[in-house]
């Protein structure tokens, strides 16, 4: 018997023992359709990690002008701020900043999306407040944060007239 004709049914025993669902030709669990009373609401934003939180709340809501929906703890010297567009919490919590290390290759997992009127214009809001990008264009730019995150100042196209 080959190793591998052995590992098949050894996983299909422990499946069985676990409750877990065999896995497919390709080694993936089956998985079930997701209930309605399961199915995610809404995705709430993203966290990161940065070392200087004030620092870090300062360029996200002076800088870009995210606003602050909540800081973790709501009581004495916090930890996190929940930041979107309106404060609202509920409504549009955009990013999460979170008082912590900085771990090796944690700001090279793509970009922070920001959707603005004037790419050029906001990433030159953003050099003038100290953090110059690399280049400023007409239309989306990218600039990092106080930690080196990429943001995506993304400017969309306007849309056709009507006719």
């Amino acid at each position: 018997m080959s190793h591998r004709s052995l590992l098949l049914p050894a996983a299909v025993l422990l499946a069985s023992i676990f409750g877990a669902a065999a896995p497919t030709q390709t080694g993936a669990p089956v998985v079930s359709p997701i209930p309605e009373d399961l199915k995610p609401i809404r995705v709430s934003g993203l966290g990161i990690r940065v070392s200087d939180l004030e620092r870090s709340r300062k360029f996200y809501t002076e800088v870009l002008g995210l606003k602050v929906g909540a800081k973790v703890p709501a009581q004495g010297e916090p930890v996190e701020y929940l930041l979107g567009m309106t404060g609202d919490i509920r409504a549009d919590t955009l990013i999460v900043i979170r008082k912590g290390e900085i771990k090796p290759g944690a700001t090279e997992f793509g970009a922070i999306v920001i959707v603005v009127p004037d790419g050029r214009k906001m990433a030159e809001r953003v050099a003038a407040a100290g953090y110059a990008p690399a280049r400023i264009v007409d239309g989306t730019n990218f600039v990092k944060d106080p930690d080196g995150y990429t943001i995506e100042l993304y400017q969309r196209q306007a849309a056709p007239a009507r006719q």
